[in-house]
């Protein structure tokens, strides 16, 4: 009975078990700190799980982007990086195969957010809401510039351990 409880405890374990993992701050239109995003390796699935986290409470999540890969990115066009929109499993989290990947990974994450009122609803640039349009900020993770002079778009490293 020892025996087969302590498999079952560390294979319970195991699902929660990560070798790597960080946070990085999300900055909208350059200097408003609206949230985080956190990588991680899942070691048991073998994935890399990123996650965007809106923590203002004035902004909700749209639509995102992410590049991940073993040389730093030369494009800073969110629209072309390898993850996009309809590559999410749930709200703001990305679940890759880490099967190509080891070492150092380079990651840039870009978003959209939308600004709300205390009632959840979005808050519009023209107040009639059937003209209007919802007030919106791009949002890059914390990094070094991909093109640095021509706009605020970053990357940052992780390492896969």
């Amino acid at each position: 009975k020892f025996i087969v409880i302590s498999i079952v405890l560390l294979m319970l374990a195991g699902f929660a078990i990560t070798s790597s993992a960080m946070d990085v701050t999300l900055w909208a239109g350059q200097n408003i700190e609206v949230g985080y995003l956190t990588v991680e390796v899942d070691v048991v699935e073998d994935n890399l799980v990123v996650t965007y986290y809106i923590t203002n409470p004035e902004w909700e999540l749209g639509d995102t982007h992410l590049y991940v890969g073993t040389i730093a990115p030369t494009k800073s066009a969110p629209g072309r990086f390898p993850y996009g929109p309809e590559d999410v499993v749930e709200e703001g989290k990305y679940i890759i195969d880490l099967e190509d990947y080891i070492g150092i990974l380079y990651i840039a994450a870009q978003a959209e957010i939308g600004m709300i009122d205390e009632y959840g609803e979005p808050v519009l640039d023209d107040p009639d809401p059937e003209i209007g349009e919802q007030i919106e900020e791009t949002v890059w993770a914390d990094g070094t510039q991909i093109r640095s002079g021509k706009n605020w778009a970053m990357y940052f490293e992780f390492e896969v351990e």
